[in-house]
C-alpha cells in the first residue's frame, strides 16, 4: 500500500498503526516535502491526508481507508465494527474526530499568532474540545470504551488524538484516566514505531 501523509498527522498515524497491526506493508510518501505534496495534489482533489493507493484503488479519508482495509484484509485483533454497540462507537468516533479537528484549527491559528479568545467562534471551538473530552472520560473504562477490552477504532482514534495534543502542546492532558489510557498503549509496537518525531 502506498500511503500519502506526514509523520506527525494523527489521522495518518491511525492508518499506519492499523497497517502494522494487520501486517500490511506501507510505502510512505511524505507530503511535507515538495515532491510529496505535488504528487498528492495531482492525485487527490481534497489535497488532504491520509490518501492511499491500495489494490489498484485510490482512497482518501482515514475512515474510508480503514473501512476498506477491514473489509479486504480482516480485523486481526481489532474489535469488529459491526458489534452490538456499533452506534455508540460511531458516536465516540465522531466526538473524537470533532475534538481533533477543532484542536488542529486552534493549533494552526496559534501558529499564526491568533489566540482562541480572538473571536467568539474560536472560543466556542476551545470550549467544545473540553466538553468532548469530559464526555469521553465518562465513557472510558480503563484502556477501552467497551466491556470486551479490545482495541477498536475508537480507542485508536482517542490515543492518536490525545498523543497529538500532547505532542503539539495544544491542551495539557493531565487527567489520570487519560494518562493511564496513553500509558497502556504506548509500549505496543505499532504505537511506539509510529510515534511522531519528538526533538
Amino acid at each position: 500500500m502506498k500511503l500519502f501523509g506526514s509523520f506527525t498527522s494523527p489521522y495518518v498515524r491511525r492508518i499506519r498503526i492499523l497497517c502494522k497491526e494487520l501486517g500490511i506493508p506501507v510505502e510512505m510518501v511524505d507530503t511535507m516535502t515538495e515532491v510529496g505534496q505535488k504528487e498528492l495534489r495531482e492525485k487527490n482533489p481534497l489535497w488532504k491526508v491520509p490518501y492511499a493507493e491500495v489494490d489498484g484503488k485510490k482512497i482518501w479519508d482515514s475512515h474510508t481507508i480503514t473501512d476498506y482495509l477491514f473489509e479486504t484484509k480482516g480485523y486481526g485483533s481489532f474489535r469488529e465494527k459491526n458489534h452490538k454497540d456499533k452506534w455508540e462507537e460511531a458516536n465516540l468516533l465522531n466526538a473524537i474526530d470533532q475534538s481533533l479537528d477543532n484542536s488542529i484549527l486552534l493549533f494552526y491559528l496559534h501558529k499564526e499568532g491568533i489566540d482562541s479568545d480572538a473571536a467568539p467562534y474560536l472560543t466556542k471551538n476551545s470550549l467544545r474540545v473540553s466538553s468532548i473530552l469530559n464526555y469521553l472520560k465518562s465513557k472510558l473504562n480503563g484502556p477501552s470504551f467497551f466491556p470486551d477490552g479490545k482495541l477498536g477504532i475508537s480507542e485508536l482514534a482517542l490515543y492518536t488524538t490525545l498523543d497529538w495534543m500532547l505532542f503539539r502542546s495544544v491542551l495539557p492532558i493531565e487527567d489520570p484516566l487519560f494518562l493511564n489510557f496513553l500509558k497502556h498503549y504506548e509500549s505496543r509496537e505499532s504505537f511506539r514505531e509510529t510515534a511522531p518525531p519528538r526533538s
